[in-house]
């Protein structure tokens, strides 16, 4: 007598060659791949997968189709099917985060910019994401690809209350390294997101904005390194900025003075809405050594003023932080927006002004970068790193993600283009030093 286990796989087969009661067929639609789908199937069944809901179909290289539970009420699942991996069956909801992450990408079709469900490193086998999943990794598509072995794949996290809100996390840390004189400005934050057209400033996000900077990571940055001298030199005047704030752009910024009254150090910040120049929402923050001497005078003697490097890293955090959380609250609830495009952050340390004889000094000259190796190619004033991922993250996250960041700013990395969404640049460009 069949065992229950035999039974119910008699059923699946039944299910998967002829379809309930006749109906579709695992497979149907897609003739040359049928026979490869209904294999899927059967090594992925076990997880609960029941009869399709709709003919198969093709979506670039990989074969998909929808399929009901085996139990009435539960979420269903898609079968995908993609040369060169794995099967995979993933739970309709996840499986719709994905779709949605990429919806409003301009022009094509969503998964063609968001990619498909990628299996984990070293997984060869047949693979399931589960309902109770909360983030699925995804790998090609317009957007740009995940490096294996480099910076991971790009990820769609589903969060927790409904309706399911797709919160693209990084997406792509793949490296891309090269020479440029022209690099955008630091600590920029481009946020593509769709119909933001439609946002604005309000002016009682205005005035929170104005209670909070006193008290932001970019206050205490640009106090740290005075702090770590001895010097209590407080960031607590920040005045609006030389273009004026309005529903459509915010800015500014806070200035330290020496002892003769001249600018010693400056924090800015700055978010502004798209235009038509700009399709981004663009978030800035930033920290300027204006006046190294009047900065010397300020902490006073015995003291060095080169800036360590894990200064520069603490800077860099906080900048980071401001543009891409504190600031882009001026519009509301960015948690709810969907991307048009990948978001990305861009890093930058540059020395900006020239000495007397009119030569940009040296970035080791101002910063020790003694911990990112030997440099071969020369005195650099400027270096910068492109980061896309999404912009809100938890600390320990960032703080990883600076440091491969930092890593790829370092003199020793070769010039090498590989087309995906990190660059790291070096050239002759401030003493804006964060």
């Amino acid at each position: 007598m069949p065992t229950a286990q035999a039974l119910t796989g008699l059923v699946r087969q039944a299910v998967s060659e002829a379809g309930p009661a006749g109906g579709l067929r695992v497979g149907q639609g897609l003739p040359d791949r049928e026979r490869e789908m209904r294999a899927a199937y059967d090594q992925l069944a076990e997880a609960g997968l029941g009869h399709p809901a709709g003919e198969a179909r093709a979506q670039g290289a990989a074969a998909l189709q929808d399929l009901h539970h085996e139990r009435d009420g539960e979420p269903g699942w898609v079968l995908c099917l993609v040369a060169g991996r794995p099967p995979v069956a993933i739970a309709a909801p996840l499986w719709q985060a994905i779709v949605e992450a990429g919806r409003h990408a301009p022009g094509q079709d969503p998964l063609a910019a968001i990619g498909l469900p990628r299996p984990p490193e070293d997984t060869d086998t047949p693979w399931v994401i589960a309902a109770g999943s909360r983030s699925a990794d995804v790998d090609g598509g317009s957007w740009g690809r995940g490096s294996p072995g480099v910076f991971g794949a790009r990820r769609v996290e589903v969060a927790a209350a409904p309706p399911l809100q797709p919160q693209p996390g990084p997406v792509g840390r793949e490296l891309d390294c090269r020479t440029d004189a022209g690099a955008a400005p630091a600590r920029r934050v481009n946020l593509p997101w769709a119909e933001a057209n439609r946002l604005e400033i309000s002016k009682p996000r205005r005035t929170l904005l104005e209670q909070q900077l006193p008290h932001s990571a970019v206050a205490g940055a640009v106090t740290m390194p005075s702090r770590r001298r001895g010097a209590d030199l407080p960031a607590a005047r920040w005045e609006g900025g030389p273009f004026g704030n309005s529903a459509r752009s915010v800015g500014y910024s806070c200035t330290i003075a020496g002892p003769d009254g001249g600018p010693a150090l400056k924090a800015s910040v700055m978010l502004a809405l798209p235009t038509t120049m700009e399709s981004a929402l663009v978030a800035c923050s930033d920290v300027l050594v204006q006046n190294p001497q009047a900065w010397a005078a300020a902490v006073g003697p015995g003291w060095d003023t080169r800036l360590g490097f894990d200064e520069v890293q603490a800077v860099l955090l906080s900048t980071w932080e401001t543009a891409a959380e504190l600031l882009p609250d001026l519009v509301g609830h960015p948690a709810g927006l969907s991307w048009a495009a990948p978001p990305t952050t861009e890093l930058r340390m540059t020395c900006e002004q020239p000495a007397d004889n009119g030569v940009l000094p040296a970035m080791d000259s101002l910063v020790d970068l003694a911990s990112l190796g030997t440099n071969d190619g020369g005195t650099r004033s400027r270096m910068a790193v492109t980061v896309t991922a999404a912009p809100a993250m938890g600390r320990a996250e960032r703080q990883s993600l600076l440091r491969e960041a930092l890593v790829h700013m370092a003199p020793r990395v070769r010039v090498r283009r590989r087309g995906g969404r990190w660059t790291w640049c070096s050239s002759a460009a401030g003493q804006r030093l964060f």
